[in-house]
């Protein structure tokens, strides 16, 4: 018997945010002032994690389209997570990990 579609969308999902974790750990090692760019990826991980992917808030008695619905704003937050941290490689990238950042009043 294979999985029903949303479980292995649950099971994707969790994979590509543990993924994406890695992803911006190691990117954070090499950065300066720039991690600070990177916080609202991690926070849209956490997003995914405890809110989407929560245990007690998949056990909730949805219908399968329901639950396909809610597990697509898990997909947007990800995707979010991924556009940011892929605009911090390229900032990276073109100003160097040591770059600073100033804040204008």
């Amino acid at each position: 018997m294979t999985p029903e579609p949303n479980e292995r969308h649950i099971e994707q999902l969790r994979m590509k945010s543990r993924e994406e974790r890695q992803r911006i750990e190691a990117l954070n090692a090499k950065l300066g002032d720039l991690r600070q760019l990177l916080e609202p990826a991690s926070s849209q991980l956490d997003f995914v994690d405890l809110f989407f992917l929560d245990a007690k808030i998949l056990s909730e008695g949805r219908a399968p389209q329901q639950l396909a619905r809610w597990l697509s704003g898990a997909d947007q937050a990800l995707k979010i997570a991924v556009t940011t941290r892929e605009y911090v490689e390229a900032q990276a990238t073109k100003y160097g990990n040591d770059a600073r950042l100033f804040h204008v009043p």
